[in-house]
């Protein structure tokens, strides 16, 4: 790939997704996108890009694009402290602040395969806090890959790495193939679609909500598209609302309207 097809095909990349690729990072672009040249039958990335440009099926094939560039990395029970914050601390924050409506609105947003958003469900669940409440956790994710695996709940063994197996034993059920399929119970306690967080208009899709959930995605932007999700993440917040982000993220740099609230398990951030 040379260096203008690499600028070419990284600001298509970017402007679809908010995933950005700087000129380190050209080799990755390369060797994630090359499956997909392979696969056309194309005899270079420049004839790839003006694939994705003018081809009748170029709308397609970049949703195939992005779900190959993306980083779809997850398990249950993920960052611990975040979730014994959510747990332990939160839930019963929400059960005493939304008496009045009976509603939990939580979103997860870059999904992956969904085990973050089962994560949340089994929390909410055994919280024995919200019998009877309409639970609205929707998860989100910008590959339909991934959201159709999630959506489908089967899991293999890498996706326990961290989950004990009397929760595992008691919300999932081991099939012929090995895999492990959810229980019901949690499968429809969960709304999944695709969403594209560079996509700032559609933000509006979701209101009011109590948590946010939104680890180690934009790790993957930029500084522009990091301060237009942050500042879409905040419209969508109820006041008080929390904005759960992964261990190695931080809105220091963005001087996003957010308060860092010291929890008991864990720091998180707080629509102010």
């Amino acid at each position: 790939m040379d260096e203008n097809t690499f600028l070419r095909l990284r600001d298509l990349i970017y402007q679809a997704s908010g995933l950005h690729f700087d000129p380190r990072t050209q080799e990755t672009l390369e060797r994630r996108l090359r499956p997909r040249v392979n696969a056309l039958h194309l005899n270079s990335f420049e004839q790839y890009y003006l694939y994705l440009q003018f081809d009748r099926d170029r709308r397609e094939e970049l949703g195939r694009a992005l779900d190959a560039v993306a980083v779809h990395e997850t398990y249950f029970f993920r960052e611990l402290r975040a979730l014994r914050a959510f747990g332990e601390e939160m839930l019963s924050e929400f059960a005493a602040l939304n008496r009045a409506s009976r509603t939990l609105r939580v979103w997860s947003a870059g999904c992956s395969t969904g085990e973050e958003a089962y994560t949340l469900a089994i929390l909410i669940l055994e919280s024995g806090l919200f019998d009877g409440w309409k639970i609205e956790l929707s998860a989100s994710d910008l590959s339909q890959r991934v959201i159709a695996e999630a959506r489908a709940g089967r899991y293999r063994a890498n996706s326990f790495r961290t989950m004990d197996e009397e929760r595992r034993a008691r919300y999932f059920t081991q099939q012929p193939d090995g895999s492990w399929l959810i229980d019901e119970r949690l499968r429809v306690m969960v709304n999944f679609g695709c969403f594209n967080l560079a996509d700032s208009r559609r933000f509006n899709i979701y209101e009011e909500l109590d948590v946010i959930f939104c680890r180690n995605v934009m790790l993957y932007f930029d500084t522009a598209a990091r301060r237009r999700t942050v500042t879409g993440f905040h419209q969508q917040l109820r006041a008080g609302g929390y904005l759960i982000l992964g261990a190695a993220e931080s809105l220091v740099t963005l001087n996003a309207p957010f308060r860092l609230a010291h929890l008991q398990n864990d720091l998180v951030y707080q629509k102010q």
